[in-house]
């Protein structure tokens, strides 16, 4: 166990350090990006009827021709933007990923960015760091190795508790720290002292990190237990494009009678459907889990579903981001996950400085 612990620690030392800097980071997303681009993500507070969303989509394609929508964040609160995500061709190339940032009372086009541009200015450095965290920008295969770190990591931890206890059931001692400063038993119980207070919220971290980064298998091996379903439209036969859809904001009406209560809305040409997504009592974070689909021939309701589904196993996955971005508990919840990450950072500089020191010895 003691050669599993220090060789993982080596090995996986650096990605988890660049994991733990850019979850901290982005446990604070929508402030930081916002403190950076305050003209793109905050907009002049009006009592004005907003604008329709279509009249937005045809400012945004105005400045970004070719631009298709996916998917629309409606904005929550007076001051707020609405975000758009999509695809545009840049420079008369192929379509690549895009956000723009729309005044919600006019429309109007605020800014917009290319989604994961190596690009280290104040307009895409939280996105950059997004796309960090999530696979390195570097598509599906980054993603599955940061699946796999996850995986080990989530090893460790059981490795690690166990090497933490000593015998003879002193268990406290794990906790505490002895030793003069500076010598080798303080640096191991410091070590190991921040590990065990902190063991519950990494492990939660690296459990949650495992099944995002693995949601296929992790289902199956949950499904073992108890069923889980997936979203309707991950089920619903592809029929191609409609030529005339219906506008979007008579899916929305249609689909709601609280327009204030959307979160946002998602667009799915392949399978003819309009998915809104409102804020529901069932929620266990800030996202918006009910979603409601509705037919972009006729506008009719074709369905809806809530996350949280019916079965154990669709709960135990509507959790998984809100661990793991902290958002299932607020502010409380991203503190507690920015100490996550600090506390990790801490774990592999002192892991590394032991392994030294011993070795020189």
């Amino acid at each position: 166990m003691r050669l599993w612990h220090r060789w993982f620690g080596l090995g996986a030392g650096l990605w988890l350090a660049l994991l733990s800097l850019t979850g901290i980071a982005i446990a604070w997303y929508d402030e930081v990006d916002t403190a950076l681009n305050p003209d793109w993500r905050r907009a002049a507070i009006s009592t004005a009827r907003p604008a329709a969303l279509q009249n937005v989509l045809d400012q945004a394609s105005a400045t970004l021709p070719g631009f298709t929508a996916s998917q629309i964040q409606l904005a929550r609160q007076p001051g707020d933007v609405h975000w758009l995500v999509g695809r545009a061709p840049l420079n008369g190339v192929a379509p690549v990923p895009v956000q723009i940032f729309a005044d919600p009372a006019t429309g109007a086009v605020l800014g917009w960015r290319e989604t994961g541009a190596l690009r280290l200015d104040r307009r895409h450095l939280m996105d950059l760091l997004y796309g960090i965290h999530t696979d390195l920008l570097l598509g599906e295969t980054a993603a599955w190795l940061l699946g796999l770190v996850a995986l080990l990591w989530v090893i460790d931890h059981g490795v690690g508790i166990a090497l933490a206890l000593p015998p003879r059931q002193q268990w406290r001692d794990a906790f505490r720290m002895a030793g003069r400063p500076g010598s080798l038993k303080r640096l191991f119980d410091w070590h190991r002292a921040k590990g065990m207070w902190a063991w519950p919220i990494t492990m939660t971290l690296a459990l949650t990190g495992l099944t995002l980064a693995w949601p296929e298998a992790s289902r199956d091996l949950v499904g073992l237990a108890s069923p889980v379903n997936e979203r309707l439209h991950e089920t619903m036969p592809l029929i191609g494009d409609i030529p005339t859809p219906i506008p979007i904001d008579t899916a929305l009406a249609n689909a709601t009678n609280a327009p204030a209560k959307v979160h946002s809305i998602r667009l799915l040409p392949r399978q003819g459907m309009y998915a809104v997504r409102s804020f529901d009592a069932r929620d266990v974070d800030n996202q918006g889990r009910l979603w409601t689909y509705v037919a972009m021939t006729n506008g009719q309701v074709v369905g809806s579903r809530h996350d949280a589904g019916e079965s154990a196993g669709d709960a135990i996955f509507a959790w998984q981001y809100p661990l793991h971005s902290g958002h299932a508990a607020g502010w409380a919840g991203r503190i507690l996950v920015s100490i996550g990450g600090i506390v990790t950072l801490l774990l592999a500089w002192s892991g590394v400085r032991l392994w030294w020191r011993r070795r020189k010895r």
